[in-house]
């Protein structure tokens, strides 16, 4: 499977956690199903609980969710 591990590094330039955050996605494919698995590394214990304060993993959670079924219906179309 190409393309397994996407690593990303998040800064802004007005921002609203200290630091940095590296992002990385990986892929895994195992009987025809992929699953993701993503972590973020904050650049500190204060950054990162701020950020799940703020309401971002629901809104995360939500995201995948709504993938899901974008793919769902689309390998439905195909099958």
């Amino acid at each position: 499977m190409p393309n397994q591990k996407i690593v990303t590094t998040e800064k802004f330039d007005q921002a609203w956690y200290p630091g940095e955050a590296v992002g990385t996605l990986v892929l895994t494919e195992q009987a025809g199903k992929t699953t993701i698995t993503q972590t973020v590394l904050y650049a500190s214990r204060e950054a990162r609980d701020g950020v799940l304060k703020s309401g971002m993993e629901s809104g995360v959670s939500r995201s995948y969710d709504r993938l899901a079924e974008q793919l769902g219906e689309r390998l439905a179309k195909q099958g």
